[in-house]
């Protein structure tokens, strides 16, 4: 692993909320043209009776506005890592068209990985702690604090949004580590060396239930830094009966980045509508969301589509900062039969159980 501490980062991934004013900043509002696109080839899968999972960029080519897409995946490889895409009819399809319609332009983006144990490639986020108290994050409804997920882009589409709450946060990783740079360089040492990952009976058959390799919360890599950060699945690890027990130094490392993280004026924080679709370089942004309360109405409760997906040639990474043994181009490794449902066995508090 190179250990090696860049100084101060620059460009365009690097901002506050404070220096992008609100939402407005980061949104692309789809006109009738995008839409005519999207419909042209929504027909085409249609006829063709291509299944949503196994419709490739060369199915769904959006052809009219393939260059506005190119630009768009682009900013989101290359600059700001952020980016609201308005105006997906929802009230226009049902939620199997959404879901192919959702996946044929994601695609545009990067190749979706599974999710979870379940293979699950196209994610529905929902509540499901009726029926599972231990649900993993994005199938629960508690507060979630700012984190990444494990995939090069994650993506969220809103169907329908929560009676209350649900408020989306996201954080420029980059801003973060340049002010822990600036007050606490030596924490940021410790941020570097990284720390060993529980991976919450997610890990295949014949892997480790944590991770060999300690996974480091930054890292640089051919002059670019990259960040993974949960703080609940680093907890975990060192709670296991082959974990190590976290230092003061590493504990204090660990809660001054979410200070930092979650400080007035670094986050923006706003509701996803439905018909938005957010995309989010996961190596640059860090995502959470408030707690919600459901409609009694199942047919109104809070529903989004997820997509984690990994981008051919994207972002230079060390190998140390992916969690299972499946690496980047793998997602986690699907278990049929399996869901992903884990208790934690030490005391902290559910919100860190973040993807």
């Amino acid at each position: 692993m190179n250990t090696t501490l860049p100084q101060h980062v620059t460009g365009g991934g690097v901002w506050t909320s404070a220096q992008l004013g609100g939402k407005e900043a980061i949104c692309f509002d789809m006109e009738t043209r995008h839409l005519a696109a999207i419909e042209a080839d929504l027909q085409s899968v249609r006829r063709r009776g291509l299944e949503t999972v196994s419709i490739e960029k060369s199915d769904f080519t959006l052809a009219p506005i393939a260059d506005e897409m190119q630009t768009l995946s682009n900013g989101l490889q290359h600059a700001r890592g952020l980016l609201v895409v308005r105006g997906f009819p929802v009230d226009r399809y049902s939620v199997a068209d959404l879901e192919t319609i959702y996946w044929g332009f994601g695609r545009h983006f990067g190749t979706p990985v599974s999710q979870s144990v379940m293979g699950d490639r196209l994610g529905h986020v929902m509540d499901v702690t009726d029926t599972d108290p231990h649900a993993r994050a994005y199938r629960n409804r508690s507060e979630l604090t700012l984190h990444t997920d494990f995939s090069d882009i994650v993506s969220f589409l809103c169907v329908r949004k929560a009676k209350s709450g649900g408020v989306s946060w996201f954080a420029s990783a980059l801003a973060i580590h340049n002010q822990i740079l600036k007050t606490h360089p030596d924490l940021l040492d410790v941020l570097y060396r990284g720390f060993y990952w529980h991976r919450f009976r997610e890990e295949g058959p014949d892997s480790a239930p944590v991770t060999p390799w300690r996974v480091p919360v930054f890292s640089h890599c051919q002059g670019k830094v990259s960040c993974r950060f949960i703080t609940g699945y680093m907890y975990e690890a060192a709670a296991h009966e082959n974990g190590e027990t976290l230092s003061d130094l590493q504990v204090e490392a660990l809660n001054y980045f979410d200070q930092v993280a979650h400080a007035n004026g670094m986050p923006i924080h706003f509701t996803l509508e439905p018909g938005d679709a957010i995309f989010v370089n996961n190596f640059t942004v860090l995502h959470a969301r408030t707690a919600f309360e459901n409609d009694p109405d199942p047919a109104k409760r809070r529903l989004l589509l997820r997509l984690w997906m990994t981008v051919p040639d994207g972002r230079p990474v060390v190998p140390e900062i992916q969690i299972y043994d499946s690496g980047r181009e793998g997602g986690v490794p699907p278990q049929p039969g399996k869901t992903p449902s884990y208790a934690p066995t030490i005391p902290f508090e559910e919100k860190h159980l973040s993807r």
